[in-house]
């Protein structure tokens, strides 16, 4: 009797080996057409068009790093709640700008970037209103027309930065 049960055969659906055998490749699959079609939509934001066009640049940004270590600028941004209070110190004879451009450069995706404007309230003290910030690293650039200091402060545990010339 056992030999007549061996013989019987099943429809190839109801077999278990089966659908092993063709979840693997088909996962594999579904996989790929899911990775594709995010790769296709998203935008990483790391990738720039004109490197030329880039290179150029970095000879003015070096210019106008050399021209805040020439007016012998220092920084201090201290974030107060939802106020920014940025304390500029510089060589005698250097008159500050009435305002400054803060630009907040988030680390790794260009979306989050930011930037706001600070007035003058006082001699080298300026103060205005700091956009809200994701929590990571942010590079910080405080700028006028000719000059610019960079740093980088942690959001939000950090609320004091000190930034100094990059070049020397």
């Amino acid at each position: 009797m056992t030999k007549e049960n061996e013989n019987i055969s099943h429809p190839w659906y109801k077999e278990p080996m089966v659908w092993l055998a063709i979840s693997i490749p088909l996962s594999a699959v579904i996989y790929g057409i899911f990775f594709l079609t995010v790769s296709i939509t998203s935008f990483d934001g790391m990738v720039v068009d004109d490197y030329y066009k880039v290179g150029k640049q970095i000879n003015r940004v070096l210019k106008r790093d050399r021209a805040a270590q020439a007016h012998g600028l220092r920084a201090q941004v201290s974030v107060e709640g939802e106020t920014m209070v940025v304390f500029i110190a510089s060589s005698p004879g250097y008159k500050p700008p009435p305002a400054l451009e803060i630009s907040f450069f988030y680390s790794t995706r260009a979306d989050l970037d930011k930037e706001t404007f600070v007035e003058q309230t006082s001699p080298g003290i300026y103060k205005g209103p700091i956009p809200k910030l994701e929590t990571g690293r942010w590079n910080v650039q405080i700028a006028s027309d000719d000059w610019r200091l960079l740093g980088s402060m942690r959001a939000p545990d950090e609320t004091r930065v000190i930034i100094v010339p990059l070049v020397k």
